[in-house]
């Protein structure tokens, strides 16, 4: 069953101008999917290096979006597991900011039907843990 999950947060212009200028990504009016469409060209260290220098809450939902996406196109375990810890920090840290975009990368919003094993990205169980650990127990509970 789906999960009643967090309202939807939503990548503002202003902070992915942001973003763009401060990081030199690629950037398409015509970008449907953006920055999933760049995810391979995303430097993970250096988006880790300034997201702490970040004050904008929504210039930092801007950026995990893209450190998620870069880190799930990941081809090797070990480059994953070398730079999960530190996001994952990151995550719990800013937890309210990237609320929703934890419980979407867990799969929460799919049907009863959808298994994360099959249906799922790499990061899913990873994005599990942390939304389990830190999510209030009352919104874990409850089902649509």
């Amino acid at each position: 069953m789906e999960k009643k999950g967090p309202n939807p947060r939503y990548i503002t212009r202003q902070a992915a101008d942001g973003i763009i200028s401060k990081l030199n990504w690629r950037y398409e009016e015509w970008m449907q999917d953006w920055p999933l469409e760049i995810s391979q060209e995303i430097n993970i260290k250096d988006c880790l290096q300034e997201y702490k220098n970040l004050q904008s809450d929504d210039e930092k939902f801007v950026l995990m979006q893209g450190i998620l996406y870069a880190l799930d196109e990941e081809t090797t375990n070990s480059e994953l597991e070398y730079y999960w810890k530190e996001i994952s920090e990151l995550l719990i840290k800013d937890f309210k900011i990237h609320e929703y975009t934890i419980f979407y990368w867990g799969l929460y919003e799919g049907g009863e039907n959808e298994d994360p094993a099959t249906e799922g990205f790499r990061i899913t169980p990873l994005m599990q843990e942390i939304w389990n650990k830190n999510n209030d127990t009352t919104t874990k509970a409850k089902n649509h």
